[in-house]
C-alpha cells in the first residue's frame, strides 16, 4: 500500500483528486490532505507519504518551497507538481528541485492516473528505503558503483550518487568541501578505470569544486555536475555522438506528432528508452534548451503557422496545441511573440 499526500488550496480540487485515486487506484490510500505550506510541513513531520501531489501556488510557503524543503531532508517522497501556470521559470526551478512529474489543471483523470502509477511504480514506500550511505564510506561506494555500471543500472547509480550529495548537505550547515571532492575524485577515477577520459568542460567544472563556494540553498548545483559525471561514467557512448543525436531526433520528432496534447518530458523519454533526468540532461545539451523550453517554441511556430496560413478562429488554435484556455494562449502568445494573436494574423494577410 501506497501512501498519498494532496496539497492544493482549493478544497473541490482536492475533492475530486482524491475522488479519482481513491476509485481507481486500490493500491493506494490518501492519508492527508494541506490546504496551505504550512499544513503540508506540519503534514510532512507527522507521517511516512510515499507520493505527494502538489499545488505550486499554494500560500506560503509555496509549492517550489515545499518540494525544497523535501529535497533538503533527503525525503525518498515522489512529487508530482500541480499547476494551472505553464510557465518556464516555474517548470525550471521544480526540474532543478528533482519533481517527479507535472500536471496541467485542469487535471485530466487519465493523466493523474498515468503520472501517479508511473511515480509508484518505481518507488518503494518509504518506510522500505534504506538510509543514505554515510560519505565516509567511500569503499562500499565504490565497489556499488562499480557494480551497477557493470548491470548498466542507470537510475539506481544516479539515486545513489543524489543521496550522497543531499547526505552531505544534509548533516551540517555547509557541506564539506572534501567529502565533495572525494566523491568527485571516485567518480572520475572509475570513468578512468575503463580508459576513458573527462571531456574538457566537465574537467574544468570539477577542478572549480576546489574553490567554489558550497552553498547548502545551491544543492541543485552539485546535483547538476554530479549527475553529468554520473551520465558519463554509465553511458560514455551517447555523450556526444550518435546515439545522443539519433536519441534526440526520435524526441524532436515525438514532439512534432503530438503537438496538439500535452506532451510532458517522461512520455517523450519513454521513446527515448531512457529516464526523464537523463533526456532533460541530454536534450539541453544536444539543443542548448530545456525540454519545456524547446516545446513551448516548437507550440508557437506552430501556432504562427496556424493563425498566417488558415481561417481557423483563435479558439480553435488554442485547443489544437492543447492550450484548454484560449485566454491563456493569447497571453502566452503575446509574450512569446511581442503581439496578440490577433495582431500577427492581420500582419501576416497581403
Amino acid at each position: 500500500m501506497f501512501d498519498i499526500a494532496i496539497v492544493e488550496d482549493e478544497e473541490l480540487e482536492r475533492r475530486a483528486l482524491r475522488t479519482i485515486l481513491e476509485r481507481n487506484l486500490p493500491e493506494v490510500s490518501v492519508v492527508g490532505e494541506a490546504k496551505n505550506g504550512a499544513e503540508a510541513l506540519r503534514l510532512i513531520e507527522s507521517r511516512k507519504i510515499d507520493l505527494m501531489l502538489l499545488d505550486i501556488r499554494i500560500p506560503r510557503p509555496d509549492g517550489l518551497e515545499i518540494l525544497e524543503f523535501l529535497r533538503n531532508r533527503a525525503a525518498a517522497t515522489k512529487v508530482l507538481i500541480i499547476t494551472a501556470y505553464d510557465h518556464f521559470e516555474i517548470m525550471q526551478a521544480a526540474i532543478q528541485l528533482r519533481a517527479d512529474g507535472f500536471l496541467l489543471k485542469p487535471v485530466r483523470t487519465e493523466a493523474l492516473l498515468k503520472s501517479v502509477t508511473d511515480c509508484l511504480r518505481s518507488a518503494a514506500p518509504v518506510a522500505a528505503v534504506p538510509q543514505p550511505p554515510l560519505p565516509e564510506a567511500a569503499p562500499d561506494l565504490r565497489t556499488e558503483l562499480g557494480r551497477m555500471v557493470a548491470a548498466h543500472a542507470y537510475r539506481d547509480g544516479l539515486a545513489l550518487v543524489r543521496r550522497q550529495i543531499e547526505t552531505l548537505h544534509g548533516q551540517r550547515d555547509r557541506p564539506a568541501r572534501q567529502a565533495v571532492l572525494d566523491l568527485a575524485q571516485l567518480l572520475t577515477d572509475l570513468i578512468a578505470r575503463s580508459g576513458r577520459s573527462l571531456p574538457a568542460p566537465l574537467a574544468r567544472r570539477i577542478e572549480a569544486l576546489a574553490t567554489q563556494r558550497l552553498d547548502p540553498r545551491d544543492s541543485y548545483k552539485l546535483q547538476e555536475l554530479f549527475g553529468d559525471i554520473t551520465d558519463l561514467l554509465f553511458d560514455p557512448g551517447e555523450e556526444t555522438g550518435a546515439g545522443a543525436a539519433a536519441r534526440i531526433e526520435t524526441v524532436r520528432n515525438y514532439i512534432e506528432r503530438n503537438l496538439h496534447k500535452t506532451v510532458t518530458l517522461e512520455e517523450a523519454a519513454e521513446q527515448a528508452h531512457v529516464s526523464a533526468c537523463y533526456l532533460s540532461r541530454l536534450f539541453h545539451r544536444q539543443m542548448d534548451m530545456t525540454f519545456i523550453a524547446y516545446v513551448k517554441e516548437r507550440r508557437m511556430s506552430r501556432a504562427k503557422d496556424l493563425l498566417a496560413g488558415s481561417s481557423l478562429p483563435i479558439l480553435n488554435v488554442a485547443l489544437d496545441l492543447a492550450y484548454q484556455d484560449a485566454n491563456y494562449f493569447c497571453k502566452a502568445f503575446k509574450k512569446e511573440v511581442g503581439v496578440s494573436p490577433s495582431e500577427f494574423r492581420r500582419a501576416s494577410r497581403p
